[in-house]
């Protein structure tokens, strides 16, 4: 049967909730400065990717281990 092996996982995931958040706010940003609302340089652009990695590595840490493993 088509998607047998696919099993929904309890509650949700919230590192993976706020990792999502972090790459959407960097996108956001990335596209007001293609649309030319902002003006980014690589002095703002470079510690604006690198603290989302740094947030993203946050949360997944203060997430724990995946649930199942110890």
């Amino acid at each position: 049967m088509p998607g047998d092996g696919m099993t929904p996982r309890p509650g949700y995931d919230p590192a993976s909730l706020f990792s999502g958040v972090i790459v959407i706010l960097l996108g956001t940003l990335l596209l007001l400065d293609q649309a030319d609302v902002l003006e980014l340089r690589a002095e703002y652009l470079l510690p604006a990717v690198l603290a989302a990695v740094g947030g993203i590595l946050l949360a997944c840490g203060l997430a724990g281990p995946p649930r199942g493993r110890s």
